[in-house]
């Protein structure tokens, strides 16, 4: 699996265009700047309506993104990236940074989970499908070393190396919340930092819940990934990507937002929090799709007591690689109907949210402009 991002236009439904690469991506140039503005409020942000509890908590950070960079020209993301050189020729790092905490913007309803916290970026390539696994390490040391309550690892990664581990090893030294997708490319793989200890690893879900990526660690949540609205690393407008990485961020800033109201909390007390609160699907968790369910930002904040703690399975229950999952139809369709129902038996106050439904798209760079008709 890898990221599609769509360098192009939105049209009035979000739908993706169909359109020749432009001279500057074929040319390896860097993502153009984006002006047109998506105004209704995404599925995803709609589905998590993080926005019922920003009276509470805005978020507390900074969060770190280890990815291609974070642009400091998004302006949705003005004043709140530090760390690196303030650029991000791809665009994946600002695209995954704005889920995270891109502020309200006059004329559309799309922003961050989190908007109150600030941005740490951290380089570890260029190429989000080209990822070394030392300078990965590096980039995670580096960002806990900087402070940060969470860190995001915003790409792909198959290949373990002892620096990957001592860095996994620092983050629950320094009682930091360490994320990574649960995600691989190709079967028989296995997701690194996901499947090491004391990792939250994350796995996709569409509009129509988990989607069929290729799973290399156990998931501990699930969250949003396919059709999702963010915004380019220059330009007021914004853009529609799928990439199961892309999950990380909507966890990132749940975490964030529990920061913000529970200070106290380590990171461990966080990822019970995360995991005992997710929109569960039905039967026994960990579900090997979802783990412990969706993530679910409202509860993870209101909750008042989380009870026991939800532990990771042990590793020895791992199964990796997990088999694709087929599309089942009605079968998976019956799934998330009855995930959303336990959601709201289990979490009085809490609003089913509607979700939208959208064409899957394949990772290619697409030209700045109108729409095709």
């Amino acid at each position: 699996m890898s990221t599609r991002i769509v360098w192009a236009g939105l049209a009035a439904a979000l739908l993706a265009v169909s359109l020749p690469l432009p001279a500057a991506a074929q040319a390896g140039q860097c993502a153009p700047a984006e002006n047109t503005v998506a105004k209704p409020e995404p599925w995803a942000q709609r589905r998590l309506a993080a926005e019922r509890v920003w009276p509470m908590t805005k978020g507390a950070g900074p969060v770190a993104v280890v990815d291609t960079g974070v642009s400091t020209a998004a302006p949705a993301l003005a004043g709140a990236v530090t760390g690196g050189d303030g650029a991000d020729c791809a665009g994946h790092g600002t695209f995954l940074a704005g889920l995270i905490a891109a502020r309200p913007q006059p004329g559309t309803e799309f922003a961050g989970i989190a908007p109150g916290v600030g941005i740490s970026a951290f380089r570890v390539t260029d190429e989000p499908t080209k990822v070394d696994p030392r300078r990965l390490a590096a980039g995670i040391d580096d960002a806990v070393n900087s402070g940060a309550r969470v860190v995001a690892v915003g790409v792909l990664n198959t290949v373990d190396v002892p620096e990957l581990r001592a860095a996994v090893e620092h983050a629950r030294a320094r009682d930091v919340v360490l994320i990574a997708p649960a995600a691989v490319r190709q079967a028989k793989q296995q997701a690194f930092p996901a499947s090491a200890e004391g990792v939250l690893a994350v796995a996709p879900v569409g509009p129509d819940g988990p989607t069929k990526a290729t799973l290399g660690a156990q998931p501990m949540l699930g969250a949003p990934a396919e059709q999702l609205v963010g915004i380019g690393p220059a330009g007021p407008g914004h853009r529609l990507a799928s990439g199961p990485e892309l999950a990380v961020a909507f966890v990132a800033g749940a975490a964030a937002l529990v920061c913000g109201r529970y200070p106290e909390l380590s990171a461990r007390a966080v990822v019970d929090r995360l995991t005992s609160t997710a929109d569960r699907p039905a039967g026994q968790v960990p579900n090997p799709m979802i783990g412990f369910g969706i993530v679910d930002p409202v509860a993870a904040v209101n909750t008042l007591d989380t009870g026991a703690r939800v532990m990771a399975p042990p590793k020895e229950h791992l199964v990796v690689p997990l088999p694709p999952v087929e599309d089942t139809g009605p079968a998976r369709a019956a799934l998330w109907f009855v995930a959303a129902l336990a959601g709201v038996g289990a979490l009085a106050g809490t609003v089913s949210a509607v979700v939208v439904r959208g064409k899957r798209r394949a990772w290619r760079a697409r030209p700045a402009g109108p729409p095709a008709g």
